[in-house]
């Protein structure tokens, strides 16, 4: 697969000598293996891994286990040393990676022996490097051929503001100079609640042609001192915002091949359901999100149009979070006419349970968010063995305000609470269940629980003229010792059962896990 053998020569008077050690000196054995590590990585850009300067970046396969076995030594005697590194393994996870044996000589002696050597280029993928090199091969005198993946975006984050709160026309063309001022157009959300600052990659779709098989990379940079992390209580992106992150680029994809043109009737998007899971926490130091989208079903039926879709997010090549989702265009008729989730049995606790139940506090507890964030207002019943499983049971509620801040975000000329927020009030819904269960537990809520498959699904929605938000969440299964809960539930608005929540899961973690 690759072997690449190189040299260097060695004076007494090399910095890596005499500064190790003042009475001995001898090259550290940290250093030896870099020095393999950058001769194989001259193989690999030998092999057209390259890219730009401040794009890509090379670091350690996770997971893998290198060995360091020193027998030698490289002193001021020493005149020359040799590196051979061979590759036995090349993939892409989706960002291309190495694995390879390597030997160090010192003065033709063989003194280092490394196995498992690993190394893995950041911010790109095989896509981007088969089109950088397809470029490459194109005359000096032809056109080069267009990448689909661009380092100047295709749609920059003024192109996405607009769309959310300006002209649509401004946005994506004219086409959609009708939404400007006549009709009313299905939009994204805007600050402080959007999460989509530009678009790099556009394929196997068109302007304004609507199909399903389209794909489109989004690109998010999560700021250090975002709003959410303080409002969170604790350092980490609320589960409702990374699922902002997955789902917007679904809102801009549907309005790219303008979906919008598919009706005379003006049409709300809205959520309607998905499965997913989370693999890694988000943190103020995460940098660019980078979401994949790809629309795989487009029906129209009844004035309605379904769409699916698969969706990814990703940071530094690994994966963050995915699954799979379904949208909906609906007109303010069909809106106004829903008739919630199908037959939905919440629990319903007997009058000897409400009168036993717990009315925790938990406003200002620890890792609880703050005002801003914080979807429940009261817990009016816990049940630490209520529900059908008798693993706990809790209901908690919020008044609906118009104006608060979400109503303006989301979305212009159309407000509408996030389904995402409202799958954050079941959220901290666990959390308080969870403080009550473990209640000497220190540290900080990993929620989503990693690697737990979830869904949900939406049948309603929470609009300025509601009054009351209930959330109710059953115990489905307990992990006292990794302090695990998982649960399902049900969200109603005015008593209408609107949302049904499925495997959601939280996790207390230490302070130092």
């Amino acid at each position: 697969m690759g072997v690449i053998k190189g040299e260097a020569d060695i004076r007494p008077d090399d910095w890596h000598l005499t500064c190790h050690f003042s009475d001995d000196n001898v090259m550290p054995g940290t250093l030896m293996y870099e020095c393999c590590l950058h001769t194989l990585r001259i193989l690999l850009m030998r092999q057209g891994w390259v890219g730009e300067k401040s794009r890509v970046w090379y670091e350690p396969v996770p997971g893998v286990t290198s060995g360091l076995h020193c027998r030698g030594q490289v002193i001021a005697s020493t005149k020359k040393v040799h590196y051979q590194a061979e590759i036995k393994e090349l993939g892409f996870d989706p960002a291309p990676y190495a694995i390879a044996d390597a030997l160090m000589y010192a003065d033709g002696k063989p003194i280092v022996r490394i196995t498992d050597m690993c190394v893995r280029m950041g911010g790109t993928d095989k896509a981007t490097l088969a089109s950088l090199w397809e470029g490459r091969r194109s005359s000096a005198a032809a056109q080069p051929a267009p990448s689909s993946r661009a380092l100047v975006p295709l749609f920059d984050s003024n192109s996405i503001l607009t769309f959310a709160v300006g002209k649509p026309s401004e946005a994506f063309g004219e086409p959609y100079k009708v939404f400007d001022s006549d009709r009313i157009i299905a939009r994204l959300p805007g600050p402080p609640y959007q999460v989509l600052d530009r678009i790099t990659r556009i394929e196997g779709c068109e302007a304004f042609k609507l199909a399903a098989g389209g794909i489109v990379d989004a690109e998010y940079d999560v700021p250090m001192d975002a709003w959410y992390f303080k409002s969170n209580g604790q350092p980490s992106m609320p589960f409702g915002v990374l699922l902002e992150v997955a789902l917007q680029p679904c809102g801009w994809l549907a309005a790219y091949v303008g979906s919008a043109l598919s009706s005379q009737t003006d049409l709300s998007f809205r959520n309607l359901g998905g499965t997913a899971i989370q693999y890694e926490e988000i943190g103020p130091d995460s940098g660019t999100l980078v979401t994949t989208v790809k629309m795989t079903k487009n029906v129209q039926s009844a004035g309605m149009l379904i769409q699916d879709y698969e969706m990814a997010v990703r940071r530094d090549g690994r994966l963050v979070y995915e699954g799979i989702t379904e949208f909906g265009f609906f007109s303010k008729k069909a809106l106004a006419e829903q008739v919630g989730v199908r037959g939905a049995a919440p629990f319903a606790p007997s009058a000897a349970d409400l009168g036993r139940a717990l009315r925790p506090g938990f406003i200002g507890t620890p890792a609880m968010p703050d005002r801003m964030l914080m979807m429940v207002d009261s817990v009016d019943c816990y049940l630490p063995d209520g529900g059908p499983k008798g693993l706990g049971f809790i209901r908690g509620s919020k008044k609906v305000d118009p104006s608060e801040w979400f109503f303006k975000a989301h979305f212009y000329q159309d407000p509408v609470c996030p389904g995402s927020l409202g799958l954050e009030s079941f959220i901290q819904l666990l959390k308080v269940a969870a403080r009550e269960r473990w209640p000497g537990a220190g540290g900080r809520f990993e929620s989503m629980a990693l690697g737990q498959k979830h869904t949900w699904l939406y049948r309603g929605q929470v609009v300025p003229k509601n009054k009351l938000v209930t959330v109710e969440a059953c115990i489905t299964a307990v992990d006292d010792a990794r302090r695990l809960l998982k649960a399902d539930g049900f969200l109603k608005v005015d008593g209408l059962v609107i949302y049904k929540m499925t495997d959601f899961s939280i996790r207390i973690r230490g302070h130092n896990t």
